[in-house]
């Protein structure tokens, strides 16, 4: 209860004006006190329109009026000329003393259409609500708001958009169940995640989740960003096939990324005649290096009759993607970041050839080494355990394994060079993967709709609400024996951030961070860097 008074009595301040009528809303009370055995009653007034519904009190411009009693347990009368004040209360047939009454004045447009005030004063049946008045009041007063609120214009665009959903997802069912399983063989059986498969699949799921929110009538901050994050991402993706399409054909943009694939090419057939010589001066073993950049200038060679064959097939998938770009941004970025995989391949396949000769030479080292100082290494306990070998072999084994030790040693630096270049590429086309996939996901989480709202302090971010009193200087006219505490009841705007997190679901994916510990262990030990 707010101070000491026994009944609190909350009146929206949309009524200050009106020439008269009935009021309408609820009221609670409390079990009474084991004092004085009196009873606290809240009741508040939610509007003042023509309803079935028996009313709990009325509105009085004219003291000298006598107004019909209500049988109902209490009955409320005021007066809004010129502003919002209370004549009289009577609970269970009894008047009570204006002193012990709490009027409290609120803005009923604040409190309907805010959803995170519902959200912090939740609302519990067979709590004490007399004594706890904020979950109660909030829930009578929304209650109320959705009976009465009947605009038919957001009814109609809300019917058209669930209509509209649920078309789309009738549509993608059969995909949808194609594309996952599709997605499930290559993570299981080629370890390979596609971004475009990711990106339709989640595409797919924030339809789902709009279609439930517009299927239960909420129009929640969840389901208002969604709709703004999907429209402000079809939309760019619109524009930006139309843009490229005006200024060039299907036809010019796949010749474009054919010549931008065999320039890559041409510039690693640069790099490995590069390293055939003395790379910035290194003195490098000369029959391995023009063993190892044969072989590499042979999957170049490779490389080039790849693209030459899959043209057909590349330039049918060229029109494909072209056209899948209509669904959005992120879409487009999804088949950027796909296609520069795809052009890549052969690139990854040579950081996985010099990553394997390196750590074999590494792994030969240190078994070598262990060998001669007479210990080995045991799989089965994971340790290293010493051994001995009877009669004089020991020594031609430490012979064997220093010849080998001194051979391998000499010819790490060389697949040493072609490692670190090998996987410095490696390194700069999972950056540009991950530039792209932050991008993805900036397009995914998109959160203008909430900064906007926030920028024109709408009633929907409004999160908290408190009290503070307000002068009656011409009450006391109407009050000459007692007045009852004037309050007003008003809303506080929630931090963004806080939104930000209240307005999010599954759907909105997590921002892709690396993982620098397997990051730097794969680049050290020679583990695939995907």
């Amino acid at each position: 209860m707010l101070g000491n008074a026994i009944v609190t009595v909350l009146v929206p301040e949309q009524l200050d004006g009106e020439n008269g009528g009935h009021l309408y809303g609820r009221f609670t009370n409390s079990k009474a006190h084991p004092i004085d055995e009196r009873e606290s009653y809240v009741i508040v007034v939610t509007s003042a329109s023509s309803n079935k519904k028996p009313p709990i009190g009325c509105i009085n411009n004219d003291s000298r009026i006598q107004t019909r009693r209500s049988t109902r347990n209490v009955w409320v009368e005021l007066s809004t000329q010129p502003q919002i004040q209370l004549h009289s209360v009577r609970v269970s047939g009894d008047n009570v003393c204006l002193s012990e009454v709490n009027l409290v004045t609120y803005n009923c447009k604040e409190i309907c259409e805010s959803e995170l005030i519902s959200r912090k004063f939740l609302y519990r049946e067979g709590d004490d609500h007399a004594n706890n008045i904020v979950p109660y009041f909030v829930n009578s007063v929304q209650k109320d708001c959705k009976k009465t609120n009947s605009c038919w214009l957001v009814k109609t665009v809300l019917a058209l958009l669930l209509v509209l959903t649920k078309t789309i997802l009738y549509v993608t069912w059969m995909p949808k169940v194609l594309l996952e399983g599709l997605h499930y063989v290559l993570v299981n059986k080629f370890d390979y995640s596609s971004n475009l498969l990711k990106q339709t699949l989640l595409r797919i799921k924030q339809f789902e989740t709009l279609e439930h929110e517009l299927r239960e009538n909420k129009r929640t901050l969840v389901a208002g960003r969604l709709l703004a994050m999907i429209a402000i991402d079809t939309l760019l993706g619109v524009s930006v096939v139309f843009l490229v399409s005006s200024h060039a054909s299907l036809n010019d943009i796949y010749s474009i990324f054919c010549s931008s694939t065999k320039l890559l090419a041409s510039s690693v057939q640069h790099l490995l005649e590069w390293l055939r010589g003395a790379p910035a001066g290194l003195k490098l073993n000369q029959p391995l290096t023009q063993a190892l950049s044969a072989f590499f200038s042979y999957h170049v060679h490779l490389w080039r009759l790849y693209l030459d064959l899959a043209d057909p097939v590349l330039r049918s998938l060229a029109s494909v993607f072209f056209w899948l770009g209509m669904g959005g941004a992120s879409v487009q970025v999804a088949i950027l970041s796909d296609l520069m995989d795809l052009a890549t391949l052969h690139l990854y396949c040579f950081y996985v050839y010099a990553a394997r000769m390196h750590m074999l030479q590494i792994s030969l080292l240190g078994s070598q080494w262990r060998a001669f100082r007479g210990r080995k290494w045991n799989p089965l306990k994971q340790r290293v355990d010493s051994y001995e070998i009877e009669g004089g072999h020991m020594s031609l084994i430490r012979v064997l394994t220093a010849v080998i030790f001194t051979l391998v040693i000499f010819l790490l630096p060389t697949t040493t060079v072609y490692y670190l270049v090998f996987v410095s590429l490696r390194i700069g086309l999972n950056t540009v993967r991950g530039i792209l996939s932050l991008t993805m996901w900036a397009l995914n989480i998109n959160p203008l709709y909430l900064i906007l709202l926030n920028l024109m302090d709408s009633n929907r971010m409004k999160g908290d609400i408190y009290f503070a009193t307000q002068p009656i200087d011409n009450a006391r006219a109407r009050y000459p024996i007692a007045s009852p505490l004037a309050l007003h009841l008003h809303t506080w705007p929630t931090p963004l951030c806080e939104v930000l997190l209240y307005a999010h679901s599954d759907v909105f994916p997590a921002m892709p961070s690396p993982n620098w510990k397997a990051f730097f262990c794969s680049v050290v030990f020679g583990k695939e860097l995907l």
